[in-house]
Order: C-alpha cells, then structure tokens, then sequence
C-alpha cells in the first residue's frame, strides 16, 4: 500500500508542478518577448535564436520541476507516514 501512496502523491505532485510551471513559463515567454510561446515546431514565425532560447529555458524548467516534485512528494510521504504512524498508536 505504502508503494501505491508515494506513487500517487509523486505523480499528482509532479503533474502539478508541471501545469503550475507551463502556465508561469508561457507568462513569462509573453511578457519578455511580447509573443506568446511556440506551441508547434512546425511555426516558422519563430527564430532559430528564439526556438533555441524557449527550448533551453523550458528544458532547464522541466528539470529543475522534476527535482523540486520528487523532493516534495518525500517530504510529503514522510509527513503521511508520521501523521499515519500516529493515528495507529492512538
């Protein structure tokens, strides 16, 4: 049981870090250049200089959210356990 919690609680913590940081990175995409974010790779209205750019960017985003999700979901699991181990020793 305790395998499917922390897959679950990574799961649903990496998904939304990953929609929360989509949604700041396309805000800010827009505020800096004054375009919105590329969608396709097919969209030649973009340089190779600012599909390089997005592509770096988002990359180092993603990155940077898989670690930050997966650090939560343990900090999150052991306060599960803790708050689970004492509800059973009561």
């Amino acid at each position: 049981m305790d395998k499917l919690l922390d897959k679950a609680l990574s799961t649903g913590i990496s998904i939304a870090g990953g929609l929360v940081a989509t949604k700041l990175f396309e805000f800010t995409w827009r505020q800096v250049t004054g375009e919105d974010a590329p969608k396709n790779s097919d969209d030649e209205e973009f340089t190779l200089k600012k599909a390089l750019v997005f592509a770096v960017t988002s990359a180092a985003i993603s990155a940077t959210v898989q670690v930050l999700s997966q650090r939560g979901a343990k900090v999150g699991r052991e306060k599960i356990k803790q708050a689970y181990g004492k509800q059973s020793e009561v």
